[in-house]
């Protein structure tokens, strides 16, 4: 599996289970004459051919040699109608790409929408597509778009780009008229709780079990997103009497409110395995399994003094609303971290966090197209949008409180000229240029 270009969520699967087709109009020729070649540059065009066969025709793009190859095949729709949904489908069968980075970068379908809006609405992209079993090593796009306001026709392009010795084979591509995505609806709460001159790691830890049962009855979320290192927060002394393992007490007393609620629930302590110490994020799912854990990343030197360990990868896990990936407060400051999880298919990012810069962590969200939902201490606990908006906050220092926000993983924000910049983001960046 090529999981940095072909990450397909369990998430996504549903969503597109959901949105069944709503005609059996196939607006394609079923004979594939409306595909063209195209190319901007005729120097960088790829080669290429129609393929007939008995279960009808197949697309053929080759790099031929080519070292900055842009192009491939085009097909135009007319008699779109703008608000309505729309499914393209289409497999390929890839050979000669030099590994993930490159494939990721080189193929891709997009939509380009057609009508009385000039340049401002930008291409959707079909970025992520699944492998199938078979045929081996084919993979599957497979998209349900909405089509802008006062859109008339769409240009289909599936494109090969800057690889000379690759080719790709397009296969059953289909394009028809569509119900919308099932929505994902998903109710976060983010606490803002300190406790304060605790005797024992065990007494912090109760404040938060104990808040936890004072909002989730009313509030009835489908994740909590509790503070940093909860076992440390409020008590005296080093980290070393204040660590635990996992499973542990802290797990136990908050896997028992995840069941008892029905809620996922995520929080880091000080972690102790064997001999070393961890800034440790766990993720427990609504039976109150630990469904998955994530050690810090970037430590701030302050951690490291106390002689705290780095993790050393950015985990994704699956939840029955969506794919769900954790970072810890100093992770923020850098891009990379977010970066990773969204890479791995994180549709949503939960953040402990004792302090830092809002802007820093509005940026992470907004590069990279996500939902953010921090816990704070020095910092404000927050609900934020793909798009940077506050949705719901919690404000430092006024007592305890919870932020609360309902949000869609199937709502999409598309901007002008940017389009859906998630989508834009996933396709145009180039992880193959970005590593040494």
């Amino acid at each position: 599996m090529m999981r940095r270009f072909l990450h397909a969520s369990a998430a996504a699967t549903l969503m597109l289970a959901a949105a069944a087709v709503a005609s059996s109009e196939e607006l394609i020729p079923a004979d594939g004459s409306c595909w063209k070649p195209f190319a901007p540059r005729p120097q960088n065009a790829p080669a290429g051919e129609v393929r007939k066969q008995e279960s009808g025709y197949s697309l053929t793009s080759t790099g031929s040699g080519r070292r900055n190859v842009y192009g491939g095949w085009r097909c135009r729709v007319e008699g779109i109608e703008g608000g309505h949904y729309y499914r393209l489908r289409v497999r390929a069968k890839p050979r000669g790409f030099a590994g993930r980075a490159e494939l990721h970068e080189s193929l891709g379908a997009q939509i380009r929408w057609r009508g009385d809006f000039g340049g401002a609405v930008a291409p959707s992209y079909v970025w992520e597509a699944r492998e199938l079993k078979q045929p081996e090593g084919t993979y599957e796009f497979d998209r349900v778009l909405m089509a802008p306001p006062k859109t008339r026709a769409v240009d289909l392009e599936l494109v090969l780009q800057w690889t000379p010795t690759a080719e790709v084979e397009w296969q059953s591509i289909s394009f028809e008229p569509s119900v919308a995505p099932a929505p994902r609806k998903v109710r976060v709460a983010a606490v803002w709780l300190r406790p304060r001159d605790s005797r024992t790691s065990a007494d912090s830890v109760q404040r938060f079990a104990e808040y936890v049962d004072q909002i989730a009855p009313g509030q009835r979320p489908d994740v909590i997103v509790l503070g940093e290192m909860i076992n440390r927060v409020g008590v005296a002394g080093e980290p070393d009497k204040q660590a635990e393992p996992i499973p542990g007490p802290t797990t136990e007393l908050l896997a028992e409110r995840a069941r008892r609620y029905r809620s996922w629930i995520v929080f880091s302590i000080v972690e102790r395995d064997g001999p070393d110490l961890f800034n440790t994020a766990v993720l427990i799912d609504r039976t109150g399994r630990i469904a998955g854990k994530y050690r810090k990343v970037q430590l701030p030197f302050e951690e490291v003094s106390l002689g705290i360990a780095p993790g050393g990868s950015f985990p994704v896990f699956d939840t029955d609303f969506g794919k769900v990936g954790i970072l810890i407060c100093h992770d923020a400051s850098f891009p990379e971290a977010a970066r990773e999880l969204v890479l791995n298919g994180a549709e949503m990012i939960l953040m402990p966090i004792w302090g830092g810069r809002q802007a820093l962590v509005r940026a992470r969200a907004i590069e990279n197209g996500v939902y953010v939902a921090t816990s704070g201490y020095d910092y404000p606990s927050e609900i934020i949008s793909p798009t940077g908006e506050v949705l719901a906050a919690a404000p430092v220092d006024k007592g305890p409180a919870v932020a609360v926000a309902e949000v869609d993983l199937s709502q999409r924000f598309p901007q002008d000229w940017l389009g859906d910049w998630k989508d834009s983001y996933r396709r145009q960046q180039r992880p193959s240029a970005y590593r040494r």
